[in-house]
């Protein structure tokens, strides 16, 4: 069976959408695990506007011809980085039933998906985009996202008045809204914690960060455990009348847009990006040390869930270039034994947080083998130094801060 969408794109400084091409996606015949087939094509209205920009300056190049993918079920980057996931789905399938066509997850987003992409049923048809709601909502939307996570019914008023985001990955129960004339994501807490402060650990780890000289993105912890993220791909209009919204390409994108790459079943390493980012990168030198300080700091925080959809891209001033955005999703997790493995490979020794293989790549950032240490030197003590005050300033007691003291010990030189 085909399914269809139109793909609409905000160009630069826009606050209306432009109809960008049709997305075609089919499950391919046969057995086992499902395989998916998707193809693109630009309209030419588009393609003749001057200020068009391609959907993805790699896979997707603004050109009058039919693309074709088999890789992410189906879906091109952008369009994968605009699906829900996770929390998402099951908020939609919650909501509407369970989607015969996994398009139906673009068409049944919300309109608020990260990145400047929105999706319809037809040409003509502009996507949806619907007011959102502000400060007051976040107490009603408490009692909606715990009543949807824990599977119980839900008072239809509420669920109509939260409309929970979906679009921004991730299994934590979110939504967007607008406060003091900024988008923000509200990421509340999840069963999944077990009582645990996550949102002040994450906006510790946000200002630990920064200190460590990594852009981070803005957040700040409200209503007692609401941890709100500033959006950084939405920016009001000059006349305030609308909103903009910036392209965004996550690492995940810009790993299947290669397609020496594609035939791997898995492609991510922090040097692999580093590499992929000669192809678009705005400030290539800057942001692939600045892509080393954030996996150096990865692994001093012990967040080994810098998989591919925690690190992205934002379209830079240069038109159909990207910068790196800041950082974001940061969390250290607990393990049994010092032994760290990443989701993104390291370096030469593969996934796991050493010294040594931290070192062992630092020329394909653009580092001295010296310049590399100094960097790797100077965060490790600045986390060890910090940790535990930033998880203090947040909010936590001193044996709550400590019980997470697994996750900072001094990274091995090997294992």
């Amino acid at each position: 069976m085909t399914s269809e969408v139109w793909v609409w794109s905000w160009l630069p400084g826009d606050t209306l959408p432009t109809l960008a091409g049709r997305f075609r996606h089919a499950k391919l015949p046969g057995g086992g695990t499902p395989r998916y087939r998707g193809e693109f094509v630009y309209g030419r209205s588009y393609l003749s506007n001057p200020n068009a920009l391609a959907l993805d300056p790699i896979q997707l190049r603004l050109v009058g011809r039919a693309y074709e993918t088999a890789t992410l079920e189906g879906f091109f980057g952008p369009l994968r980085d605009a699906m829900p996931d996770d929390w998402g789905r099951y908020v939609i399938d919650r909501m509407y039933g369970p989607q015969a066509e996994l398009t139906g997850y673009l068409l049944r987003g919300g309109g608020d998906s990260i990145g400047n992409l929105g999706f319809s049923t037809a040409p003509g048809q502009p996507p949806e985009t619907r007011p959102l709601p502000g400060w007051d909502i976040l107490e009603p939307a408490r009692l909606a996202l715990q009543g949807l996570e824990a599977r119980r019914p839900v008072d239809p008023a509420l669920v109509g008045l939260v409309r929970p985001n979906t679009n921004l990955g991730g299994a934590r129960p979110k939504l967007t809204i607008e406060h003091q004339g900024r988008q923000w994501i509200a990421k509340y807490p999840a069963q999944e914690d077990r009582g645990a402060p996550i949102a002040r650990i994450e906006r510790a780890m946000l200002v630990l960060a920064d200190a460590c000289g990594i852009r981070s993105a803005n957040a700040q912890v409200v209503a007692g455990d609401v941890l709100l993220v500033e959006r950084f791909d939405r920016a009001r209009s000059a006349d305030g009348t609308g909103w903009r919204r910036d392209a965004f390409l996550s690492a995940q994108a810009v790993f299947h847009a290669n397609v020496d790459v594609q035939a791997y079943a898995f492609a991510g390493s922090y040097a692999r990006l580093s590499r992929e980012m000669a192809r678009f990168s705005e400030a290539l030198a800057a942001d692939r040390v600045q892509l080393y300080r954030r996996m150096v700091f990865n692994c001093c925080i012990s967040n080994t869930d810098d998989h591919e959809r925690n690190h992205g891209f934002l379209a830079g001033d240069t038109p159909g270039l990207y910068t790196l955005s800041p950082a974001y999703d940061m969390v250290p997790r607990k393990h049994a034994t010092r032994r760290r493995e990443h989701a993104l490979a390291i370096g030469e020794d593969g996934f796991v947080a050493t010294r040594r293989n931290i070192l062992s790549d630092c020329a394909v950032f653009g580092l001295h083998r010296e310049q590399a240490r100094e960097i790797l030197d100077e965060i490790e003590a600045t986390v060890q130094t910090r940790w535990r005050q930033v998880l203090r300033d947040e909010g936590l007691g001193d044996q709550e801060a400590e019980d997470w003291a697994g996750c900072f010990t001094p990274l091995p030189d090997t294992l």
